[in-house]
């Protein structure tokens, strides 16, 4: 029997090529390893850009750190003083509203139609707002004034004197400003 097993095997390998079967196997062998080659190239030049960044770029990113901070903080103080300007607008109109009502100055818009005809049931005030103090003078709204918020050709004021007019301001009421400087970046003349 082993005989005829070793016969079979002989008869095997005598009548297949070996060199055929196995070089498909070998060409797919060699190309996995030119992948692994190109691959781990690939690899280490990622390590090596890797590395220039984190030795010169990460260094440059955190020395803007601070002018990154000043930058937000004067964005955040631009953001309050348009706030308080748009809160400054609101009470001046109202009381151009007021003082129209006052006056009778018609309105050139339907909304004076709307309200003379009543139509949606709101009922009319009875007794009219006015501008007027108790004593019956005109009391105008306190507004801000520019040159709270911005430098007329004065020196650059350093970032401990803002903070410390910045607590200032926020300490006092929001519609007259302590004169914190408003730095938007602008030119000065």
């Amino acid at each position: 029997m082993a005989e005829e097993l070793a016969h079979d095997y002989s008869g095997y390998f005598k009548a297949s090529n070996l060199d055929q079967e196995l070089k498909p196997i070998t060409v797919g062998i060699d190309r996995m390893m030119l992948r692994l080659e190109e691959f781990e190239n690939l690899l280490e030049l990622v390590k090596a850009e890797s590395s220039v960044a984190l030795t010169q770029n990460v260094p440059k990113l955190l020395a803007l750190h601070p002018e990154l901070d000043v930058l937000c903080e004067r964005i955040d103080k631009l953001e309050k003083f348009v706030a308080m300007v748009g809160r400054n607008l609101d009470a001046v109109e109202k009381q151009v509203q007021i003082a129209e009502e006052e006056l009778d100055i018609p309105d050139k818009t339907i909304n004076v139609l709307l309200k003379s005809l009543n139509i949606f049931g709101k009922p009319k005030p009875a007794e009219r707002l006015t501008n007027r103090n108790a004593s019956g003078l005109y009391e105008p709204v306190a507004v801000f004034k520019t040159e709270q918020y911005f430098r007329p050709n004065g020196p650059e004021q350093t970032p401990v004197e803002r903070i410390d007019e910045k607590e200032e301001s926020e300490n006092k009421e929001e519609t007259v400003s302590s004169g914190g400087d408003c730095d938007t970046g602008t030119p000065e003349m």
